[in-house]
């Protein structure tokens, strides 16, 4: 008889012999139930003239807290990751055929051009000049909005030159310019793209998006959803 025959454990000797037999079921695992097991055999087996120290006793039964404590919040991380990543897949899914705002200032026009904002932040900026490149570099069409302006500027190239001829499909980049404080200052711009599919993420991997020409963006990349 020992300590862990009491309790319904199987020793390391025991084990090797029940393996030979191939009739092995049990588990090698100790659970919190084994482990507090243990604790009470232990206390039931202690040399009555030499007790166990209370210190000691209070460490394991921390211990035990412990370990529980941490199985229970990792099972708890684990579900509420799963629930974030199937509610923000089903959010990701509703936005196919919408545009989403992204921090970039390159646009994909499919021949009719592409809106996006000019964000002056909360300084503002006056006079703003905002002006379509293609990808050579050469300037495609220009505009202004004249006046003091804060926050987001709304913009919308219609896909034509500055004499009113479409343009081929691609990638243009918007820069804009304004006064700020007296001083001409580039200011950043971000673009609208639509949305063609989403690709669902599953654990650490986020959720996907589609962008027609851009490629792919991640959900959290996403500013603002167009009520157009």
């Amino acid at each position: 008889m020992s300590i862990y025959s009491d309790i319904g454990l199987t020793t390391a000797d025991a084990t090797s012999v029940t393996a030979a037999g191939g009739r092995n079921t049990g588990s090698y695992d100790l659970t919190q139930a084994d482990f507090l097991s243990l604790l009470t055999t232990e206390l039931a087996y202690q040399d009555p003239t030499n007790p166990a120290d209370n210190k000691e006793m209070i460490g394991q039964m921390a211990q035990i807290s412990t370990v529980n404590g941490v199985t229970t919040l990792n099972q708890t991380v684990s579900s509420l990751s799963s629930v974030v990543t199937s509610s923000q897949a089903l959010m990701a899914s509703g936005l196919v055929g919408q545009s989403v705002l992204i921090d970039t200032d390159t646009g994909y026009s499919s021949g009719n051009g592409f809106a996006g904002v000019v964000n002056t932040g909360s300084a503002g900026a006056s006079d703003l000049a905002i002006t379509v490149y293609d990808q050579a570099g050469r300037m495609v069409y220009s505009a202004s909005a004249p006046g003091s302006h804060t926050g987001n500027v709304d913009f919308r190239w219609d896909g034509t030159d500055s004499d009113g001829n479409p343009v081929s499909a691609g990638l243009y980049t918007v820069k804009a310019n304004g006064l700020v404080a007296g001083i001409s200052t580039a200011v950043p711009t971000q673009v609208y793209a639509n949305v063609q599919s989403v690709l669902t993420g599953s654990g650490s991997k986020s959720t996907t998006l589609n962008l027609e020409g851009l490629g792919q963006y991640s959900f959290s990349d996403v500013l603002e959803i167009s009520n157009n």
